[in-house]
């Protein structure tokens, strides 16, 4: 199967021949707890509000991410999940030239390619276990570019740059006209790096935040943008109107108010994350990479192993892990598993083991 993005949940099962309900999904980071049942209630009650057009202005979610983030309402732009709001951006801001930190989320380089702008790489090196050198960003950018897309933590590696880390390039930037465009959608488990507080005084700065991962919504599509008011005011002309439904913004309202539920699940993950990263690094021939997000970066030994028996074996037992050869900067060896439930973790180690086994030993037909 051709994986250009993890979550291919509907056509791996089509393959398999099997229900959706079979397949454990290891290449899409989804919190494993699902949806807060406090968003499943708003889904449930708003259903009769469908035979109405939504909010444009995604009035009620707005207020409720100010208030969250302390910021200004009008620095809040929702769209309909973050890779709208990337695939905006390179347009609405006439970008001609945009540098890319790689590996990473490949809609950086396939929105630039949508808007004919040229698209600038900066390689990561795996001996740095493929996290930004801020030194190494700064060059890059003033060797010319009019913004960056940066991932904080990056996807797939997982990589978390701190406050410290991070300004130093938000300042730099800045003071060549360059925009930052930082792409914080796993940071919901890292909330201390944030740096969407930042967006009030540099005004170079847009911060990218999404619901689909901590939040468990990938299927309603609700993502959002922040920037100084400015910015943002412009970049919502270029919006279509009406790209959120009216349920996505209920259920994402929903979810910024239920607390029990954000504590339980960043304490599951970060739990789950240790468990998980221990015991993989413990199969001979696979590497670990540490990881500030839900999911974790491995490289499989290309000496002990032949990944299309790797993941045949996985998908007999219908387990869907994201290889990431399509990734710029990485190839087959290296795949990424998302951080789920003990039991589906444990299963997962079981039989990643087992069938690292049987190709060490060549007992496989």
């Amino acid at each position: 199967m051709n994986q250009e993005h993890g979550g291919q949940i509907f056509e791996f099962a089509r393959q398999q021949g099997c229900r959706i309900g079979e397949v454990t999904d290891f290449s899409a980071s989804i919190n494993p707890l699902g949806m807060s049942p406090m968003a499943v209630r708003a889904v449930q009650e708003n259903l009769p509000l469908l035979v109405h057009y939504p909010d444009r202005n995604c009035t009620e979610l707005r207020k409720a991410l100010a208030g969250r983030h302390d910021l200004n309402i009008d620095q809040i732009l929702i769209g309909n999940g973050s890779t709208e709001l990337i695939h905006l951006l390179p347009k609405a801001l006439r970008l001609e030239r945009v540098l890319i930190p790689v590996p990473s989320f490949s809609e950086y380089e396939a929105a630039t390619v949508l808007a004919d702008c040229e698209s600038q790489f900066l390689p990561l090196r795996e001996e740095n276990h493929f996290k930004v050198r801020p030194a190494d960003l700064i060059q890059a950018i003033q060797r010319g570019a009019d913004a960056v897309f940066l991932c904080n933590p990056n996807n797939p590696t997982g990589q978390l740059l701190h406050p410290d880390e991070l300004m130093p390039v938000i300042r730099a930037a800045n003071e060549r006209g360059v925009r930052v465009i930082l792409d914080e959608a796993f940071i919901d488990y890292a909330e201390h790096a944030s740096l969407i507080r930042e967006t009030e005084r540099y005004e170079n700065l847009i911060v990218l935040r999404s619901f689909t991962k901590f939040y468990a919504m990938p299927g309603l599509r609700i993502g959002y943008l922040v920037g100084n008011e400015a910015a943002t005011a412009d970049l919502e002309k270029s919006k279509p109107p009406w790209s959120v439904n009216h349920l996505a913004m209920v259920a994402a309202t929903a979810s910024l108010m239920d607390e029990s539920y954000i504590e339980e699940s960043r304490r599951l993950i970060e739990t789950e994350r240790v468990y998980l990263s221990e015991a993989l690094s413990e199969i001979p021939g696979v590497t670990v990479f540490p990881s500030s997000a839900n999911y974790l970066l491995l490289k499989l030994s290309e000496d002990l192993f032949q990944m299309n028996v790797v993941e045949r074996n996985l998908a007999r037992e219908k387990i869907l892990v994201r290889n990431c050869g399509s990734f710029r900067g990485l190839g087959e060896w290296y795949i990424r598993v998302a951080v789920k439930s003990r039991a589906d973790n444990e299963r997962l180690i079981r039989l990643l083991d087992g069938v690292c086994s049987k190709q060490r030993t060549g007992t496989f037909p």
